[in-house]
């Protein structure tokens, strides 16, 4: 004999609008959130950065290496390598037609494990969970690459938080077996825009090759074109000088004169040439493959100006415009590019991190190989990224607060109101 009883876990679930709908209305009366940001990045599988509403970050760390077990006895699992090492496997047997190995076991065990741990945060501090919306074609491009866990994480953190269990809680407490939470809408239905309860997509642009301290970005046009097009880009500088003091170059700019994509943010930057810069190039005497090396900005800008009888004690920007020699200013431009050029990787490597060419307040130059201490800000270029789609989701809550109504309430999370929050940081004056 067989007795089917069918269930239905979570039954009278509420639909996308509603939840979203009770969920704004929680944020706008309980609006001391944790919100986590998740970047998919280039060196980690995936790099989690939670900060709380006033940008300090509480928690950074990669999610290549995921622990487990009691206080007493931790054990650590380093998927990243462990998924580099089958996919060589699985290579190497399709080369010579073995048995290939599975690796969807691996990817499971990484998600159930990585899910988590989010899971596990946002049970302990209401918290929002933000990643990017990165289009289709990206998602398509990543599946081949076998260690991608992207696609299938979203859909499996969703029907996580869906229907969450607190194991620790009593069945019929809340979050208990009985009064399981639910924080978004079961994976498959439409979302309501970018939200889907506590889970929040926001735009990718420009969250990782950003200054988090000034809110710097490099929105200069370095391409060689013509020696009369680069003599008119170096004129556009309000000042190029040599800084007796700091030993630097400086090029004082209005954006203005460059681009309008900074009209509504701000436009007056000084660029130094502050520190080193890692140059990526193919290597025609190594079979054309992929190198690196290690540019000291300053005295590559004196070697060249040298060459071409520069005199640095005098005004630059003259001397610079006057020059007819399509290999100076081929060269220049290329200098002046790695100036801008903030995120600074070696190949086959874990030097990944982020430097910028402007000063804060304080004269600082941010650079993440200095950071000590989390709350410091990002310690390399992937926690750049988490940090800063974190600060798009804080972004996004406080607009929300901010709101006369929330029937009324629309997100404007585009590139000027990104810009403008990161530079001005209201925030912080709060």
């Amino acid at each position: 004999f067989q007795f089917h009883v069918p269930i239905t876990l979570n039954f009278g679930v509420l639909d996308q609008p509603k939840l979203n709908q009770k969920v704004n209305e929680f944020l706008r009366e309980n609006p001391d959130v944790h919100l986590i940001g998740l970047d998919r990045g280039e060196r980690h599988l995936l790099y989690l950065s939670i900060i709380d509403t006033k940008g300090n970050i509480i928690e950074q760390h990669s999610l290549n290496v995921i622990e487990s077990g009691q206080s007493n006895q931790i054990n650590k699992t380093d998927y990243h390598n462990l998924l580099d090492t089958r996919e060589t496997e699985r290579r190497q047997a399709r080369v010579g037609w073995k048995q290939i190995n599975s690796i969807k076991d691996l990817k499971e065990g990484y998600l159930s494990q990585v899910i988590n741990i989010i899971a596990q945060h946002m049970l302990k501090h209401p918290s929002i969970v933000v990643l990017e919306d990165l289009n289709q074609g990206f998602m398509r491009g990543r599946q081949k690459v076998e260690k991608s866990v992207y696609q299938r994480f979203e859909k499996q953190l969703i029907d996580k938080l869906n229907y969450l269990v607190s194991k620790q809680a009593d069945a019929e407490d809340v979050g208990g077996l009985f009064n399981a939470l639910q924080l978004t809408n079961k994976a498959g239905d439409s979302f309501n825009g970018r939200q889907n309860g506590f889970l929040l997509y926001i735009p990718a642009w420009n969250t990782s090759k950003i200054d988090p301290v000034t809110g710097f970005v490099n929105f200069f046009d370095t391409r060689y074109t013509s020696i009369p097009q680069a003599q008119q880009f170096f004129n556009k500088f309000k000042d190029i000088r040599f800084n007796e003091d700091k030993q630097w170059f400086e090029f004082e700019t209005d954006y203005s004169c460059f681009t309008a994509k900074a009209a509504a943010s701000r436009k007056d930057w000084n660029i130094c040439t502050y520190g080193p810069r890692i140059r990526t190039f193919r290597n025609p005497e190594h079979n054309n493959q992929w190198e690196n090396e290690t540019i000291s900005l300053t005295n590559e800008f004196k070697r060249l100006f040298e060459e071409h009888q520069i005199n640095l004690h005098t005004a630059l920007q003259p001397q610079i415009v006057n020059q007819q020699s399509k290999n100076f200013f081929t060269k220049l431009l290329e200098l002046f590019k790695l100036t801008l050029q903030m995120r600074n990787s070696e190949v086959n490597s874990e030097v990944d991190f982020i430097i910028s060419p402007v000063a804060n307040e304080e004269g600082v130059f941010f650079d993440s190989r200095t950071i000590t201490d989390a709350k410091q800000g990002p310690e390399n270029a992937d926690a750049n990224g988490a940090f800063n789609i974190a600060r798009k989701g804080l972004l996004w809550l406080r607009q929300l607060i901010q709101a006369e109504e929330q029937s009324k309430f629309k997100a404007d999370l585009s590139k000027d109101a990104w810009l403008k929050f990161v530079q001005e940081k209201p925030y912080l004056n709060e």
